[in-house]
């Protein structure tokens, strides 16, 4: 076990340049500078000095929250950018220097990802390490804290620590890791506390919760402002093995050392139909979205771990289940047919299926005493998630299963409102 403060919470990341693209170039701008005005040399322990004044400063953010985000690529010929700030896959303009840029309008206040895609390829920004890699995905981020992000900057309140483990899933003999979180003054309490599952979305990994949906600086605040009943966060891997093609050397020579032989991939009888989805690949989205290797998993292997190691309150009045787009369709289906374990159920931009949960609406009176919270939301721009939220919303209605549905104008399928969810749903948990 590894345990580290969250303020310091590394990750080992390989970038990439872009130098075979880009040959010597005349010297690009700093922080303040005008595209194709000579930067300022760098002055040491100045945060707003450019560091490489022979690489161009990407993203820059103005004094009023415009960000202007610039890419070296004097060979490419068409690059856009996209980011959870806009809907839109957005024309970045070359000047004679080679290098590609784009200024936004003032934006509000926030945690932005973006990334670029440039002559088809999709990729996060060479020049900026703040960014936030996936099973599947690998995007750049860029912080503008200010007015109504209180809820989830980095304060100066008590702050909890975040843990990883790694653990062994025989059953497709992969290595695992779930990271804990546990709050302000859990290691000299000695309390028990209930605990929060907090499933990721697909493509994404066990540090999304942490590195871009900021879950351990949202549960500090909430509680440092008396909002929350302090609780353990528990994020496991939600997929069944990695999609991240460097991590497969290492996934065959563990199943080699275990003498396992993965079942051959199965394609489902339609996927020949014409305009048929391809079959889920490796770290992919299954028909159920993983929800039966993820509740084995969680249920078997993660639960257990978390009750051995960390004190924890048992019962199903002390634990949640939450996720968002995949999270949440294996959350509300792992939770609502376990109502022995979870009384606290939601989905955020993501659902179950109607018969993966029969056994809550084959008895809605029943379900109704047992759970006492089941809850649904989603963006209304959100095209990937929309319309099955407000159909599941119909079929618990029609049914009679208490629910809470909740739509959020403008939000589309991205952390900006997940982050909000959680804020608003922790501090409802483990009240009685």
């Amino acid at each position: 076990m590894r345990i580290f403060p969250h303020l310091i919470c590394p990750t080992a990341i390989a970038l990439f340049s872009l130098a075979a693209l880009a040959p010597a170039q005349s010297p690009t701008p700093s922080a303040g500078s005008t595209v194709g005005t000579p930067p300022a040399r760098a002055r040491a322990g100045n945060p707003d000095s450019n560091p490489n004044p022979n690489r161009p400063v990407s993203p820059e953010v103005s004094a009023d929250r415009r960000i202007t985000f610039r890419l070296q690529a004097p060979s490419a010929i068409n690059v856009r950018l996209l980011g959870d700030f806009t809907g839109e896959k957005l024309a970045m303009t070359k000047n004679d220097q080679g290098i590609w840029s784009y200024t936004t309008e003032s934006l509000p206040a926030g945690y932005y990802q973006y990334w670029y895609e440039m002559d088809g390829l999709v990729m996060p920004d060479p020049v900026n390490t703040h960014v936030r890699p996936a099973s599947a995905v690998y995007k750049s981020q860029v912080d503008i804290p200010g007015e109504g992000t209180a809820w989830m900057d980095f304060r100066d309140v008590p702050h909890g620590v975040l843990s990883e483990h790694l653990y062994l899933n025989k059953e497709n003999a992969t290595a695992r890791r779930v990271v804990v979180y546990t709050p302000p003054g859990y290691g000299t309490s000695g309390k028990n506390y209930p605990v929060i599952y907090l499933l990721h979305g697909n493509a994404d990994f066990e540090r999304g919760w942490t590195q871009a949906g900021r879950a351990n600086l949202i549960m500090d605040n909430l509680i440092a402002d008396g909002k929350a009943v302090p609780a353990i966060i528990v994020m496991p891997f939600g997929h069944d093995v990695s999609g991240a093609s460097g991590k497969l050397p290492e996934l065959r020579a563990l199943r080699a050392t275990l003498g396992y032989t993965p079942p051959a991939p199965r394609t489902p009888a339609s996927a020949s139909a014409p305009g048929a989805a391809p079959a889920a690949g490796r770290g992919g989205f299954p028909a159920d979205a993983g929800a039966s290797f993820m509740e084995k998993d969680l249920l078997g292997l993660v639960i257990p771990l978390v009750e051995k190691e960390y004190r924890v309150l048992k019962g199903r009045e002390h634990r949640a289940i939450f996720g968002y787009s995949m999270g949440g369709i294996q959350g509300m289906t792992i939770g609502l047919n376990h109502p022995e374990l979870f009384s606290y159920v939601a989905g955020m931009s993501g659902y179950a299926r109607e018969a993966g949960v029969s056994k809550a609406l084959s008895d809605t009176a029943k379900a109704n005493q047992e759970f006492k919270l089941v809850w649904i939301g989603c963006g209304t721009a959100d095209a990937t998630a929309y319309n099955g939220g407000v159909n599941m919303h119909r079929i618990f209605t029609e049914k009679g299963l208490r629910h809470e549905w909740v739509e959020s104008p403008g939000y589309r399928h991205d952390y900006q409102v997940w982050r909000i969810y959680l804020r608003d749903l922790a501090p409802r948990l483990f009240r009685e």
